[in-house]
């Protein structure tokens, strides 16, 4: 699998960010992290299911983390389900849902897609209860993923198509699961049903998963093995978007197999980090962002420094909440500086070395630790040059 990016000065500081929260993560009392780790959980299950395009309500999300809520009885086996994209439910589509295109999507009449009313149908729920049935699959998942980060690198596709399996119990046919997606899918903006970006032909999903495959278990280069863990997890989010190997669920695989990353290296083996918090603030760029990559041919390093950003965003809200230690004290010159600006105003890189004389690497330093600290955060898609005050 060709993986191409370059090591920006951007992407090695957000390497550095996310290993400094990460160990102040680990640092933190075990009775607090299981708080907040069953905390992510619930953000992470219900963010991760409206980025698929699901109309998941917070109460029904409610119910379902109470424990009112009854999953539907399982169908006969052999019986019929919906076998169509996650996506396909409504007229108006969401950004970034994926759905046949053009006459090669068509399946053969047993395997036929239906839309999100054909879907209802033949499952016979309302629309609330497919959407708590999708919700309760990916806390399966969430609950599931330690003992599956132990195998992640020994054993990669049987790890993503256990994940698959979960991600999809009762809402797709049994037969598709864990399967090489047969159909063409393109992915499609919200409003004007344009195309994002085509997903894999068909006929090349099965190779490019052995790709991956080979590349997450690879011991020498080119392989995994070598890059640093907020990298590996950014390709894996990326390919598993990029291809939409499976028939379904494929944007819930590739968050919970980004996070399954994160586990099995070390750098949040709790997944306290929520992600998903950044991605869905910006659910159109999100999957513009793929189809950026594609044109790019498939340089990965704007995708790599716009996914650590989401995953060090995620790790320093995290740390700040277990206040396991102190958070970083920012230098008295930054504070000054950016203490009298509006909550939502911006300062960007240029303007903050102006305003202290100081040189671009300090002046960049002394913003990262204002981030670190709460009081900015990083404005997406400008490679950490602009900077919004929280």
């Amino acid at each position: 699998m060709d993986v191409r990016f370059r090591y920006s000065d951007h992407l090695v500081g957000l390497i550095d960010e996310a290993a400094a929260s990460g160990a102040r993560i680990t640092a933190a009392p075990p009775e607090r992290l299981a708080a907040e780790a069953l905390r992510a959980k619930h953000d992470a299950g219900r963010l991760s299911a409206r980025l698929d395009a699901s109309p998941l309500e917070d109460a029904t999300a409610d119910a379902v983390d109470a424990g009112v809520w009854t999953p539907p009885v399982s169908r006969p086996a052999g019986e019929r389900r919906w076998s169509g994209p996650s996506g396909e439910r409504r007229q108006s589509r969401p950004a970034g849902e994926p759905r046949p295109d053009g006459p090669a999507g068509s399946m053969a009449a047993e395997e036929k897609v239906g839309g999100w009313a054909t879907a209802l149908k033949l499952d016979g729920m309302a629309t609330q209860q497919v959407a708590a049935v999708e919700y309760a699959n990916l806390l399966a998942c969430y609950d599931a993923e330690p003992a599956l980060a132990e195998q992640l690198f020994e054993a990669p596709l049987t790890v993503l198509t256990t994940l698959h399996g979960l991600i999809c119990q009762g809402l797709v046919d049994p037969q598709v699961v864990g399967r090489p997606r047969r159909t063409a899918q393109a992915v499609h903006d919200g409003g004007q049903g344009r195309v994002i970006f085509n997903t894999a032909d068909p006929k090349a999903v099965p190779r490019l998963l052995d790709g991956l495959v080979e590349w997450l278990g690879a011991t020498g280069s080119p392989g995994s093995v070598g890059l640093p863990t907020l990298v590996v997890a950014g390709v894996v989010h990326e390919r598993l978007l990029e291809w939409q190997p499976f028939e379904a669920g494929n944007g819930r695989l590739a968050r919970a197999a980004a996070r399954l990353v994160l586990r099995a290296r070390g750098l949040d083996p709790a997944a306290v980090a929520v992600p998903e918090r950044t991605l869905a603030a910006d659910p159109g760029g999100y999957h513009h962002e793929v189809a950026a990559t594609m044109h790019r041919r498939g340089d990965l390093g704007p995708w790599l420094e716009w996914h650590a950003e989401a995953v060090v965003a995620g790790l320093a809200a995290a740390a700040q909440r277990l206040g396991a230690s102190p958070s970083p004290s920012p230098p008295p010159r930054a504070v000054e500086v950016v203490h009298p600006l509006a909550s939502g105003a911006t300062i960007t890189l240029a303007e903050y070395a102006g305003a202290t004389g100081l040189s671009r690497e300090t002046a960049t330093a002394d913003l990262r630790e204002l981030v670190a600290a709460g009081t900015l955060r990083r404005d997406p898609r400008t490679r950490g040059l602009r900077f919004r005050r929280r």
